[in-house]
């Protein structure tokens, strides 16, 4: 598939991650569709339902790195030894997380997430520059900046966040006053208005040195922190963040996947393998097949109880209590809290691990597919 068409206006030169048409859908418009859908599952469908909805839009793109890290065999050669030791780590370090240190390690992963979805939005930016051949070599480390600046003033400023961090603090008994949080709200506001005042800067250096600017990159990353901002701001309600959150995150990832494995095969610069079987025209269904069966395997594997899978339709009932043998009922919350957490977190934590070095935008071979 040929690279998408640039157009270009004086310092301004536009470029595409798949095309208009479809940036407009999955990158620029998505982030307020998701927000939409958040709030209309808020006012109009039970918890239970919106739990649902949360677990079945993230588990899929899950599945989809999967495809994109074991299903390919040029990638499972050049990196089998993380493919192959990283999920051994990840799980016994969540096994021993879990039985000597679980809030520790409830805070590492909650932070991983928090920069995975932080790099999954500048990996796309970088890709909007890479596509227009816009910015200058030092733009990466500027946007980096930025995207962390953007995304930690909302951790520390927005009210959701903010009263889950203090309670946390007040729990693991550190003392913070008022006075503490008024004046780390002010330090992050100077740190926010000072790093939009150098990255503007950045912007001039380029300007000045005949470089171009991707428009387009700037409307996504605006689109991307008015979802996160806008929920963050609105509600306290953590269940609507992650249900807006991983509409837009998991709904990108997996059309970045498809796409990415689709020009692969276009091109026909990697090995046939399970990737070919789900990739190219009339084939699309079988790959968002796998990932619904990928997500009732989950469902099955960490026996969590079916109401909360279907939407509050189906309800499967726990195991019950077995009097004679003195056996009490086996429920989710108490035999197996623990099964299912670590399977959570450590799929979570695989996930991260694996996008950690599968998606550099700056490699000769992701480029390729892109």
């Amino acid at each position: 598939m040929p690279r998408p068409q640039t157009d270009v206006n004086g310092m301004f030169k536009t470029g595409y991650i798949l095309n208009r048409r479809a940036d407009i859908v999955w990158f620029l418009g998505l982030p307020f569709f998701a927000v939409a859908m958040a709030l209309g599952f808020q006012a109009w469908l039970p918890y239970v339902a919106v739990a649902s909805i949360n677990l079945w839009i993230t588990i899929p793109h899950h599945y989809a790195g999967w495809v994109r890290s074991y299903g390919m065999p040029d990638i499972w050669e050049r990196f089998r030894n993380r493919l192959i030791a990283g999920p051994i780590v990840i799980v016994g370090f969540t096994i021993m997380g879990l039985q000597f240190a679980p809030i520790t390690l409830l805070l590492l992963v909650t932070a991983w997430d928090h920069q995975h979805s932080l790099m999954q939005q500048h990996g796309l930016a970088r890709i909007y520059d890479f596509k227009a051949g816009a910015g200058l070599p030092s733009t990466r480390r500027f946007d980096l900046g930025l995207h962390c600046v953007l995304y930690g003033y909302m951790f520390i400023s927005a009210p959701m966040f903010r009263f889950l961090w203090i309670r946390e603090l007040h729990r693991m008994h550190v003392p913070v006053s008022a006075g503490f949080v008024d004046g780390l709200l002010t330090v992050s506001q100077i740190v926010l208005v000072g790093y939009l005042i150098v990255y503007a800067l950045h912007l001039r250096q380029i300007a000045v040195a005949g470089g171009t600017i991707n428009p387009i990159k700037y409307l996504f990353i605006g689109a991307s922190y008015f979802l996160w901002y806008f929920v963050a701001w609105q509600t306290t309600s953590i269940l609507l963040y992650a249900v807006a959150h991983r509409l837009m995150h998991g709904v990108q990832y997996i059309v970045m996947v498809y796409s990415y494995m689709r020009r692969t095969a276009s091109k026909g610069t990697s090995r046939p393998g399970f990737w070919s079987r789900v990739t190219g025209k009339g084939r699309l269904r079988w790959f968002l097949v796998g990932g619904a069966a990928y997500a009732v395997l989950f469902q099955l594997l960490i026996n969590r109880p079916l109401d909360e899978f279907g939407f509050g339709v189906v309800n499967f009932a726990p195991y019950p209590a077995l009097p004679e043998f003195g056996i009490p009922a086996l429920d989710y919350s108490s035999g197996y809290a623990l099964f299912s957490q670590m399977m959570v977190y450590a799929y979570g934590l695989m996930h991260y691990y694996l996008d950690s070095f599968i998606w550099k935008v700056r490699d000769k071979q992701t480029q390729r597919g892109l």
